[in-house]
């Protein structure tokens, strides 16, 4: 994911945007920084992902045969969740911005609350920010879905042996308010083609943001 910052590049006064420094809610442009900093260290968890993953397939290719103890799967497991976590995260900091801006724009003012600050609260929203995000609505959905089953699921660990044959998959197993009354909902996504439309999403939204600020 290189929209914010291409990988490993050297930081630099290029990759702020000249966001608001005093509002309620602080100094925007070290929000907008954390964002960065933290989409590169989920480049570096995704490097490690596809490292392991595809070693793993090359022992099984060369020697017949594979390390499947517990510690092995566990920690594909763990490192995508993360990353997902970490994906969810930076979509509600971007969502807040985008609110903080928009609102600004339209009241001269900065908001005393962040009414929409969550991926949730964006997609339960019938039109939100003009309608220019929804094209992002199916991925975004994704996130939160496959993030909610981690956080929030118990039987998502009933998922803890399922792992892609080919290539990295998120799978999650969600039953909404751990309610059995609720039929349990199963996701998955392969995580490369995940990756490419969030990178659009991050690319998009970038933009957006450096348009409303030169519109102030």
């Amino acid at each position: 994911m290189e929209a914010l910052k291409k990988y490993k590049a050297n930081f630099n006064v290029l990759l702020f945007i000249c966001l608001p420094t005093n509002t309620n809610f602080g100094n925007l442009n070290l929000i907008w920084m954390q964002i960065v900093v933290r989409i590169e260290n989920c480049n570096s968890e995704i490097i490690n992902i596809y490292d392991d993953f595809y070693n793993s397939k090359k022992e099984l290719v060369l020697s017949g045969t594979v390390d499947l103890s517990l510690d092995i799967g566990y920690k594909e497991i763990m490192k995508i969740e993360q990353l997902f976590y970490w994906l969810r995260k930076t979509s509600d900091e971007l969502i807040s911005l985008i609110f903080i801006l928009s609102y600004f724009k339209e009241n001269t003012r900065y908001p005393l609350k962040i009414k929409v600050s969550s991926i949730g609260e964006f997609l339960n929203k019938e039109k939100c920010f003009d309608g220019e995000f929804d094209k992002f609505k199916s991925i975004l959905l994704t996130l939160n879905e496959i993030s909610n089953g981690y956080k929030h699921s118990f039987i998502n660990a009933q998922l803890n042996s399922y792992r892609g044959s080919a290539y990295p998959v998120a799978f999650a197993y969600l039953m909404k308010y751990n309610d059995s009354k609720n039929s349990p909902e199963f996701s998955s996504i392969d995580l490369k083609v995940f990756l490419k439309e969030y990178d659009d999403f991050l690319k998009f939204t970038k933009k957006y943001i450096e348009l409303m600020c030169v519109n102030e």
